[in-house]
């Protein structure tokens, strides 16, 4: 415990009030709450005022020191002289705009997955940040979670023997006749576009954790319903895929199948099954399986079986007290506490985080290649979309953010 509370305390700005943030002030809250106090945070960033300004009177209230609130990143470099790291939750869109900016003014970023909007933008943040001597890290908290760090001992030390397949299945109804109030994700410049990087992005990032980096990609990426918007009384079509079905191969050889959909009538349906050779485990969650919830189970070829709280204690039993205390600091397992605490324990000891841009770069890169094969209709290389060398797709969106 005492060792974790060594090294510099960092001044820290929020920036984006909104709704991930919120979940961010909450693990901010956790490690308060345990004990951590490396980390003070002294500003809120939102160009809507009253969210800036709401952010800032909760973390007053908990932690007595006063708190100062700007309505854009210019003015948060202005204004504060000894910031050592930002925690960007802003639209998609912003992640390369704003984290460069604050790169550029000599500040550490934590940005919301996918770090960015385009393989391009992405690759501009990991440009800038090496330019100006900083980190650049990706806010993504599945795999840090006990489940996740639960299943990838399973199959990385022996449980379940080698990976061979994996079945992640859903399909489900939501009816196009309603029509929401438009939201900056339905827009392909601001989002990037759907659950295949959003939600998608989690599962993209978990796969390469438990399974290795993937070679190709094929998919079909479609849009089956009109999903109109209310954007200040007019319809506005949602950009994003409603349906998209794909086939993944691993550079170990391992095959898994994504499919997806909320345009299937009827009945739904949901179920992950990852196969290793001596077994498989079983969850309902596509995007983030484990992380939030312990409800998978673990079937082996001798007839035994683990359900996952079962299974998590098989996997904690087996660490020892030095390596649980840094997978698992003060005890915590919750993913988004996690990433905070490693973004924090980094900037305080000068050591790298776990993921930084360039881990987040390569899980954009799988994401992306699921769009670009489903508009070329090919099986495409990860690696070449990577090096842009495939970027149909992602053209017009690098183009508008002059990328």
């Amino acid at each position: 415990m005492a060792s974790r509370s060594k090294g510099k305390t960092i001044n820290l700005a929020l920036v984006g009030c909104g709704g991930m943030a919120g979940a961010h002030l909450n693990g901010y809250e956790e490690l308060l709450d345990k004990g951590e106090k490396r980390f003070r945070i002294v500003a809120a960033v939102d160009e809507v005022e009253e969210r800036a300004q709401a952010f800032a009177a909760r973390i007053e209230a908990r932690c007595g020191h006063p708190v100062h609130t700007y309505g854009s990143v210019n003015d948060l470099l202005d204004g504060e002289k000894d910031l050592d790291g930002a925690d960007v939750c802003s639209p998609h869109g912003l992640h390369h705009v704003l984290g460069c900016q604050l790169l550029e003014g000599g500040v550490n970023v934590l940005i919301e997955k996918p770090i960015g909007i385009t393989v391009k933008a992405s690759k501009k943040i990991i440009a800038v940040a090496k330019k100006a001597g900083r980190v650049a890290a990706t806010a993504e908290q599945c795999r840090r979670s006990i489940g996740q760090r639960t299943i990838h001992w399973a199959f990385n030390d022996g449980l379940l023997g080698d990976a061979r397949m994996w079945y992640a299945l859903s399909a489900s109804w939501q009816d196009p006749v309603n029509h929401p109030n438009w939201h900056w994700r339905t827009d392909r410049r601001l989002g990037g576009c759907g659950m295949v990087m959003d939600s998608g992005a989690h599962w993209v990032d978990t796969m390469r954790y438990w399974f290795g980096e993937v070679d190709s990609v094929y998919a079909r990426v479609e849009q089956i319903e009109k999903r109109p918007h209310d954007k200040g009384g007019k319809p506005v079509n949602d950009a994003r895929e409603d349906f998209w079905t794909s086939i993944f191969n691993f550079k170990s050889g391992l095959i898994g199948t994504w499919s997806w959909t909320v345009s299937a009538p009827g009945k739904p349906f949901s179920q992950l099954s990852l196969y290793g050779a001596k077994g498989n485990i079983v969850d309902s969650d596509i995007f983030h399986p484990a992380a939030f919830q312990a409800r998978g189970e673990c079937h082996l070829l001798d007839g035994t079986s683990y359900n996952m709280p079962k299974l998590q204690q098989l996997f904690t039993d087996s660490l020892s007290q030095r390596k649980k205390g840094q997978l698992f600091p003060y005890g915590i397992t919750g993913g988004v506490t996690l990433e905070l605490w490693d973004f924090i324990d980094a900037l305080s000891k000068g050591r790298p985080v776990e993921i930084d841009a360039e881990e987040g770069l390569r899980s954009k890169a799988v994401s992306e290649a699921i769009y670009e094969s489903g508009k070329c209709g090919q099986v495409v290389k990860v690696a070449d979309v990577l090096k842009g060398k495939v970027n149909a797709y992602q053209k017009d969106v690098d183009r508008m953010w002059k990328l």
